[in-house]
């Protein structure tokens, strides 16, 4: 068995859907909701989705997707990057990270960045020993329709 890691970019929807048992390590979310969420991803036209093979073996996965915004111009947003479970702290996820950095460059982008959820500490780490800086926080706001999906971002004010 070789040890060595390949990133190859998952094109299409029936390619991505493929991430589907490697996402369920990290979700509850069902496979059919996970085809409709990422068949409405693609239709917007600017996300894109990589994985990392050993020995042909999916083991990590990361959506991103490009936009542009006043504050810094054209990006790349890092979007639900995830290591199997058996493979984690083996610098797949730095693999990923950096394939995505060099599209971001091939790509005239100005910056990378990631939302994460907060209470993450083993995440936040693996973030800053790659380079990535806090500048910010991720409010987030459930509303009717999602509520039940984010019962902890309900508010609770009378």
């Amino acid at each position: 068995m070789s040890d060595e890691v390949i990133i190859r970019e998952l094109v299409g929807l029936d390619q991505t859907m493929a991430i589907f048992p490697l996402y369920s390590q990290v979700s509850r979310l069902s496979q059919a909701v996970v085809c409709q969420r990422l068949s409405a991803m693609f239709a917007q036209s600017n996300y894109r989705c990589i994985a990392a093979y050993i020995d042909e073996r999916m083991v990590g996965a990361s959506g991103f997707w490009t936009g542009t915004q006043l504050w810094c111009g054209k990006y790349i947003e890092a979007d639900n990057v995830m290591v199997d479970s058996a493979v984690r702290s083996q610098g797949i996820g730095s693999k990923m990270m950096a394939w995505i950095e060099a599209e971001a460059e091939r790509t005239e982008c100005a910056v990378i960045r990631i939302a994460m959820v907060l209470g993450r500490e083993r995440t936040h780490q693996f973030y800053a020993r790659n380079g990535y800086f806090d500048d910010g926080l991720l409010m987030v706001k459930a509303l009717s329709r999602g509520a039940a999906e984010f019962p902890e971002y309900v508010s609770q004010q009378v």
